[in-house]
């Protein structure tokens, strides 16, 4: 249930898209070039000269004339139906954050989906964040707060992709994700099992749960399955019961570069899934590097692992959650660990190149080297995994999707102190 919360009811003509298809599809061939040549004559009031021409010499002439009619009337009608689809943006700004960027962000992804798309849907949720000085009882409030935050926006989301299913399925979505980047990444696995559509999803310029993170919906119905109880596969991803999103979801990323607002950055679908191939496993070298043994002194007694993505033009991050994970910290749910191992995909010190392409080989780069890095290491099966990433928000959004089932984002600045927990080890 949406918690009083009021979703917008589409359009009649929006939802009578479907029906005027319909119609047309029942319109023969034959049918439509007759309409479209007896309008034509009709309007030009040659009906009478028409007649005599087709019973004359010119039958063929008039039959090439009716029939570009036809196409013409045919080309206006589809272009005039065509849907452009609907634009979902979610704004997650944290209670801590300063200054006016969140809402010049909301603004303008909310004016490039109404130039984009045929609607806009806008679901803003302030996030509760830590303070320092926080105590233990207020932390854990905090974080109750949060998940009733975020779980009240993908409901209204969800609402939202119910009435465009049941009006027309075929309707693309995109998504457009302004969030911390562990908010991102839980929202994202919330989605990973949203039976409702495909969507296309477009992410903040931020470095950026329960449920699964699905990008593409699904139209098929499918019987809720808790995420504990899904078999997991060796890297500690659940094998996917659930039909997954049956409708293409695109994530916009902000652009840095102002050839345009936003660019679509991430088509959330199986192909994220997918093995790389030799090309491609040799370009994505290129955007991010694999260290499969940094320079790490694990705890012995830890009882996690650590997946390090550096995906941003900021130099001291990895070194900063190597020690944090080395020392011990929080993760979004509280749960204060060290880990004993770490992976590290580093990017290149600049930026992702801001294409389709590069992003979506990124996601699949980092999923693929978490994926063969646990599976050669068994005797780490049993640890718990934790994500330490420095990333656009499309990228965070797009790997709750596929791992945010068993992976629990640790939240940047890090917290290590057990007793202590609001205060933060380092500043951002």
């Amino acid at each position: 249930m949406v918690k009083g919360a009021k979703v917008t009811r589409i359009s009649r003509e929006r939802a009578g898209v479907g029906r005027v298809r319909s119609l047309l599809d029942v319109v023969s061939g034959w049918g439509v070039v007759a309409v479209a040549g007896i309008a034509g004559a009709v309007a030009a009031g040659t009906l009478p000269d028409v007649i005599k021409g087709w019973l004359g010499d010119q039958r063929v002439l008039l039959t090439g004339l009716c029939l570009v009619s036809a196409l013409m009337f045919a080309g206006v009608n589809l272009w005039q139906q065509r849907t452009k689809g609907v634009g979902i943006v979610i704004s997650l700004p944290q209670s801590t954050w300063r200054g006016p960027w969140s809402s010049q962000w909301t603004a303008a992804a909310a004016d490039h989906a109404r130039r984009s798309h045929d609607s806009c849907f806008v679901v803003r949720r302030t996030v509760p964040a830590p303070r320092p000085g926080d105590d233990l009882a207020g932390l854990a409030k905090v974080r109750e707060r949060r998940r009733d935050s975020l779980e009240l926006a993908y409901e209204l989301a969800t609402a939202r992709l119910t009435e465009l299913s049941e009006a027309d399925p075929s309707t693309p979505v995109s998504l457009y994700i302004n969030a911390s980047l562990p908010d991102a990444f839980e929202l994202g696995a919330m989605f990973k099992f949203n039976v409702q559509r495909k969507l296309r999803a477009t992410g903040g310029g931020l470095p950026v749960v329960r449920r699964g993170t699905g990008a593409a919906i699904g139209d098929q119905a499918a019987s809720p399955v808790e995420p504990e109880k899904r078999e997991e596969d060796q890297a500690g991803e659940p094998v996917d019961a659930l039909v997954e999103l049956s409708h293409q979801v695109v994530l916009p990323q902000r652009s840095e570069l102002g050839r345009s607002d936003f660019f679509p950055s991430i088509r959330i679908t199986s192909h994220l899934k997918e093995p790389l191939s030799p090309a491609e496993t040799s370009r994505a070298a290129g955007l991010a590097k694999v260290i499969e043994e940094p320079d790490f002194e694990g705890a012995p007694d830890g009882t996690a692992v650590a997946i390090v993505v550096h995906l941003a033009h900021l130099p001291l991050m990895v070194d900063q959650a190597l020690r944090a994970a080395r020392d011990g910290c929080a993760d979004t749910d509280g749960r204060w660990e060290r880990c004993r191992a770490a992976l590290v995909i580093d990017g290149e010190p600049a930026n992702l190149p801001e294409t389709t392409a590069d992003f979506e080989l990124a996601v699949r780069h980092v999923h693929a080297a978490w994926r063969s890095w646990i599976g050669a290491r068994p005797q780490y099966a049993n640890l718990r995994p934790r994500l330490f990433i420095a990333a656009p928000a499309s990228v965070a959004f797009a790997l709750g999707w596929l791992i945010g089932q068993s992976v629990k984002a640790v939240p940047h600045p890090y917290q290590t102190s057990t007793e202590k927990a609001g205060e933060p080890c380092i500043s951002s």
